[in-house]
């Protein structure tokens, strides 16, 4: 009988023993639940913040992408407008200014013979003289200010 004895007593311990490992299994596993739940929570509120922040740097992006693209296409088009300028200048000859051929060709026929240059100045001298005297004559005539507003009938 001892045997019998001892052997229950063994039983009962372990079948004690399974139980308050079971209990605390059972503990464990809430435990480890609460935990999983609020680092989800956690994860959640932190990825909708991740979210949020994403959105509005891809919207400040955005703006600021517009006004990169409008400034790049305003330069390209000044550009263009500049390169055809210069084609236009460059392809169709511009008119000789007459005043510079005629000083060129005066300053030419200086350096040839100064004394038929400066007879040339006399007499271009009077010409001046004589212009600047007829202008002085005549009366300067005053443009009419005063203008006739037509009013429409309403």
């Amino acid at each position: 009988m001892d045997f019998q004895i001892v052997s229950f007593i063994i039983t009962l311990v372990t079948g004690v023993a399974s139980l308050i490992l079971a209990i605390f299994a059972i503990w464990l596993g809430k435990s480890s639940e609460r935990e999983s739940r609020a680092n989800f929570e956690r994860t959640q509120n932190t990825m909708r913040e991740y979210y949020e922040k994403t959105k509005d740097v891809l919207a400040e992006i955005d703006k600021r992408a517009a006004v990169t693209e409008k400034t790049v296409t305003d330069s390209q088009q000044q550009l263009l407008d500049t390169v055809t300028n210069i084609l236009k200048e460059m392809a169709v000859p511009t008119k000789p200014d007459v005043g510079e051929q005629i000083g060129m060709e005066f300053f030419q026929s200086w350096m040839r013979d100064p004394e038929q240059a400066t007879k040339s100045i006399e007499v271009l001298q009077t010409f001046v003289d004589k212009t600047t005297e007829q202008q002085v004559q005549k009366p300067t005539q005053q443009p009419n200010t005063q203008r006739k507003v037509r009013r429409r009938k309403s």
